[in-house]
């Protein structure tokens, strides 16, 4: 077996799989859970036509954004349901409102393992599915086949997923379409299904019943990071940011598949016609856009940055019933990691799969909370029903 790229390049897109006209590559997933392809040299005819049109060996041009937006929904209960303003959302359903078809990434459970791959959406339904972040990496590649027939058909479509599914995506198509819209994510890296299935498992043994679902970004106590569990029976089991490490691990970078680390599209410059975010330190940038300030934004629900790379983008993000204030790079760069460079890969890294390898996630959590400290028990104590009263009468007090 050879690799299509070298294993701390590829990004796992599997462009290179549905275009190989005799089935040779495969992406394998050992020892981590991350996909990266793979070629049956028994099979293989040495055409090289996986290598011609792989994106991580052949970077795709990348764009300046053209105009740059703080954005939120002005419907509350789509705020509820998006990890941040609701862009998204809005975007795709004016999309689908104007008779096109959304591509993006659903996420299922069933008896605690999760699945995460793309699907279409032709109605509001089917678009619910598709809200809220994801934060493990789930395959794209399989729908590449069907959204090129759609489009050589003439219909419109709107792909979303991460920078490399997109550029996955477009090097797969191998030509620009005009009823084609991509959007992508501001990404600070992504971790392997697999690691998710084993923290899903330890969930479910210590609760002694199935996952039923997860919330990465629960809202019920505002916007931030605050993870739900969901039982098998319907109870929902909230939880403080680093609670379980899970959110530890994926805001420390500690747990990212390589190429994450040297990632081409962590840029101000994007692969996509729109580019999606959170608007994080809108407060110091822009604080006369915020409610308390007399402004039309809540902060509290959550606030995208929206970024329009290309004149259609543009046209779309227009078309949308978002709130949109005109804004720019350097307001959102600061507070925005994942649109200024890649994230530093830790010294603790190969510590930490190493400790995945073993599938027990008691052993990883642990750990976090070795490295934490202090700061574990803080968190904890921050959700504390000490804590709450406390605030409950301060803000009676006032």
């Amino acid at each position: 077996m050879s690799e299509v790229a070298p294993i701390k390049d590829c990004t796992g897109c599997g462009a290179c799989t549905p275009h190989c006209p005799v089935d040779a590559i495969t992406l394998d997933t050992e020892p981590d859970g991350f996909a990266h392809a793979v070629i049956n040299d028994d099979v293989c005819i040495g055409c090289d036509l996986c290598r011609h049109i792989c994106p991580a060996l052949n970077p795709l041009p990348l764009r300046e954004p053209q105009s740059v937006y703080a954005a939120q929904s002005k419907a509350h209960d789509t705020l509820m349901h998006s990890a941040s303003g609701g862009a998204f959302y809005e975007i795709a359903r004016a999309f689908q409102q104007q008779g096109g078809i959304v591509y993006g990434v659903e996420m299922t459970i069933d008896h605690s393992t999760a699945t995460i791959s793309h699907a279409a959406a032709t109605d509001e339904q089917g678009l619910h599915k598709l809200q809220g972040s994801k934060y493990a990496q789930g395959s794209a590649y399989p729908v590449f086949p069907e959204i090129q027939r759609r489009l050589d058909e003439g219909e419109r479509v709107l792909f979303s997923g991460l920078p490399c599914q997109v550029a996955g995506l477009q090097a797969y198509l191998g030509q620009t379409y005009d009823n084609l819209i991509t959007v992508d994510i501001f990404c600070h890296g992504n971790t392997s299904l697999y690691y998710l299935n084993v923290y899903l498992d330890y969930l479910k043994k210590k609760h002694g019943q199935d996952i039923a679902d997860y919330i990465f970004r629960d809202k019920e106590r505002g916007n931030g990071y605050k993870p739900v569990a969901i039982l098998a029976d319907g109870t929902r089991v909230r939880m403080t940011t680093f609670e379980e490490s899970y959110w530890y691990l994926f805001a420390t970078s500690k747990f990212y598949r390589e190429s994450c680390y040297h990632c081409p599209y962590a840029s101000p410059r994007r692969v996509s016609d729109i580019s999606l975010g959170d608007f994080w330190g809108i407060e110091k940038e822009r604080p006369g856009l915020l409610k308390g300030t007399g402004g039309p934004l809540d902060d509290g629900l959550g606030i995208s940055a929206v970024l329009a790379n290309t004149p259609a983008g543009d046209a779309l993000i227009r078309q949308t019933d978002l709130v949109l204030e005109p804004s720019s790079m350097a307001e959102v760069t600061p507070g925005g990691a994942a649109v200024r460079a890649p994230q530093e890969q830790p010294a603790d890294r190969d510590k930490v799969l190493e400790l995945f390898r073993a599938g027990d996630y008691a052993a990883v959590k642990k750990y976090c909370i070795k490295q934490q400290g202090r700061w574990y028990y803080l968190d904890l104590l921050s959700d504390s029903a000490l804590v709450k009263a406390v605030k409950k009468l301060s803000g009676k007090a006032r």
